[in-house]
């Protein structure tokens, strides 16, 4: 029912595992709800297209911890044969933010992995200028199957250990990296995917190394920035290093840095 080879079918599977949800039994009742914010709206009519039932799509508006008025728009069906059917490929009825992971292949990747960045992940440009492209998620499956794509899309080594402070995994790539990572997962670039994000990958995608601020050997230098700041000061520093790419060595000098007060407190980015 759902060939994963297909572009929407596997950026689907992706999106559900991170944004949606599946209630009830497959032996029962049962629906399965995408909801994205009001201004993400425009990709679920082109999800609905894919779906082998009937679905709907609705409007709604509430109060949340983070927001008065809050809109967002979800795409709902309740189908118990396409239900079953994803959940044979990875997206099980209940909670499933820890235990969820990547369905066997034959996969689309590259679709696939922009499903869970549209979903849980970030890309954009530091406070700094530098470009990024981070995956935020509980799964363990999940992480290590994003180490594996950065390794072989971007050759560089990235872990999948939890922080010690919520279980999450925050594995994050930058500069070249992420430039590499954005070419390829947003390609084509009106591949489906929520706008707002194919237009930040893009611009990262585009990114080359300023020369006037290279280092020696023409390298450019690899700053710190504020989302490696608080990497830094909710992990140990083994795994703020393994996280980051960095040694041992320059971690805990940012670290004695930050608590002393001698390189700035790390800004919040809302």
């Amino acid at each position: 029912m759902f060939d994963l080879t297909k572009p929407e079918i596997a950026y689907l599977i992706g999106l559900l595992q991170t944004d949606g949800s599946h209630h009830g039994s497959l032996d029962g009742k049962g629906k399965v709800v995408l909801e994205l914010s009001a201004r993400d709206e425009s990709v679920l009519p082109r999800l609905a297209s894919v779906l082998p039932c009937y679905s709907s799509i609705r409007r709604r508006t509430r109060d949340t911890n983070f927001s008065e008025r809050y809109e967002s728009v979800a795409l709902s069906f309740f189908d118990q044969e396409v239900r079953r059917a994803l959940a044979a490929t990875g997206v099980p009825p209940g909670r499933k933010s820890r235990t969820v992971a990547p369905p066997p292949p034959p996969i689309a990747a590259a679709d696939y992995v922009r499903g869970l960045l549209d979903g849980d992940g970030s890309v954009g440009f530091t406070g700094k200028g530098e470009p990024f492209v981070s995956l935020v998620t509980a799964s363990e499956p999940l992480a290590a199957f994003f180490c594996d794509v950065v390794q072989e899309v971007c050759g560089v080594t990235r872990t999948a250990r939890p922080n010690r402070r919520d279980g999450v995994a925050n594995i994050m790539v930058l500069n070249g990296a992420a430039a590499k990572l954005a070419a390829w997962v947003w390609n084509p670039p009106e591949a489906i995917g929520i706008d707002r994000k194919r237009e930040a990958a893009i611009q990262v995608a585009a990114w080359t190394p300023d020369p006037a601020k290279a280092g020696r050997y023409g390298v450019a230098r690899k700053r710190w920035t504020p989302e490696e700041d608080r990497i830094v000061l909710s992990c140990t520093q083994s795994e703020a290093a393994a996280l980051l790419g960095r040694t041992l060595q320059s971690v805990s000098l940012r670290k004695w840095r930050l608590r002393n007060g001698s390189a700035g407190q790390p800004k919040t980015a809302q």
